[in-house]
């Protein structure tokens, strides 16, 4: 098989346009080969060894990857849980830690068919407008990864081509109206296409009227399941055809060591953006003796306001690690002002009102008076301000 990319693009850019055939004939050639190992621990132990590498601190993270590593290897993943909590870093790990490329699309409300599967789109070449087959996100990432599976298997180009699959991440997968988007996709991966492939209402012939999904082909989603007023359900025959696994966020005894790893996200964050090489990340910034203060401060903040209370009247905040990063990337904007020579309390103050309380306008009643309590006190007035303002807009209504 050629190894000259998939896709063509019209003038603007913006269209991908495929020539089917030769592509379509790899799929369907190298459809029934499975993944190349099944070592749950092996995976695993990538996975973890991966998972750090990016500074993502997950919570009871050997049963946590276990568990997603079976599910890929049954089928097909949902990662759920609050946002901020490296759902879509953790996608990449896995299929980094398969041996695996991938992709990602962002689903959006606007998503039918035509976005899942494919169409018909009007172009216009040499000045005739004319309708061009257009592979949806799902089987064009099926094409390209029968494309990596037949390089792969080849002597002459594996050097070429390390990876044995490619696989198709969707982000914010509960934004789009799945159920109806999914079309005949729905029956595929329910399991009806081990011997049948996805039909295509507009293949130009009997060669590009179908394409088969690789065994080795997954989509690895990621859910959002605290925005529940901006996001769309599933039903319980889509839910089945996908492996769900919740992402939470951290324990509270893993609060020093995710915040450790904040800062050095953060840290390596603000060198590669605006440090330059002179910068060094652990002296100059995660073990500065203003962060450290600042960090004391954000860990009781998480302490008090992220977990359930002790009799389960008040369920907890569930904020994530990337809020926290944009946090400490802000105290790494404002930590060379030379009005702040000794302290970068209000540098906090102002990312906390910034960054993280305008995140809270969804929360009920209890978990805003729970932050409210916890800032009585505190040398936070621009936070406490914005809350306060949080609170009146949702009592208003507004």
């Amino acid at each position: 098989m050629s190894s000259e990319p998939l896709s063509q693009y019209t003038s603007s850019g913006d269209v991908a346009l495929f020539d089917f055939r030769d592509d379509y004939i790899a799929a369907r050639t190298v459809a029934g080969l499975h993944l190349e190992s099944a070592d749950v621990a092996a995976i695993a132990a990538r996975a973890r060894r991966l998972a750090g590498d990016r500074h993502l601190l997950l919570p009871d993270a050997d049963a946590l990857l276990e568990r997603c590593v079976v599910a890929l290897l049954s089928g097909h993943l949902v990662l759920q849980g609050p946002p901020g909590t490296g759902k879509t870093t953790l996608a990449y790990v896995l299929a980094e830690a398969f041996n695996a490329s991938a992709h990602l699309e962002t689903a959006t409300a606007d998503w039918s068919t035509y976005d899942v599967i494919g169409g018909l789109h009007p172009t216009s070449r040499m000045g005739l407008e004319s309708l061009e087959p257009w592979l949806g996100h799902v089987p064009r990432a099926a094409v390209e990864c029968a494309g990596v599976i037949a390089r792969h298997q080849d002597e002459d180009e594996r050097k070429n081509e390390p990876r044995q699959a490619h696989w198709l991440i969707i982000d914010e997968f509960s934004r789009a109206e799945i159920d109806k988007a999914i079309g005949p996709l729905y029956t595929v991966l329910g399991g009806g296409g081990d011997d049948t492939p996805l039909p295509l209402w507009f293949g130009e012939d009997e060669k590009t009227s179908a394409v088969w999904l690789p065994k080795r082909f997954r989509i690895i989603a990621t859910m959002n399941d605290v925005d529940t007023n901006y996001v769309y359900t599933f039903s319980q025959g889509l839910t089945r055809r996908f492996q769900f696994v919740y992402v939470g966020v951290p324990t509270k005894d893993q609060i020093d060591d995710e915040l450790l790893q904040a800062r050095i996200s953060a840290g390596e964050w603000f060198k590669a953006t605006y440090g330059g090489p002179d910068f060094d990340v652990a002296a100059d910034f995660v073990n500065d003796p203003r962060i450290m203060d600042t960090t004391t401060l954000i860990a009781d903040f998480l302490k008090e306001i992220r977990y359930d209370n002790p009799d389960r009247t008040r369920p907890g905040w569930p904020l994530g690690t990337a809020q926290i990063v944009d946090v400490y990337r802000q105290l790494a904007l404002r930590r060379t002002d030379a009005s702040r020579p000794t302290s970068l309390l209000n540098a906090l103050d102002l990312a906390l009102a910034d960054r993280v309380i305008p995140q809270a306008g969804n929360l009920l009643t209890s978990q805003l008076e729970a932050a409210e309590a916890w800032l009585a006190g505190k040398a936070l007035p621009h936070t406490i301000t914005a809350l306060q303002h949080l609170r009146d807009a949702s009592a208003t209504g507004y």
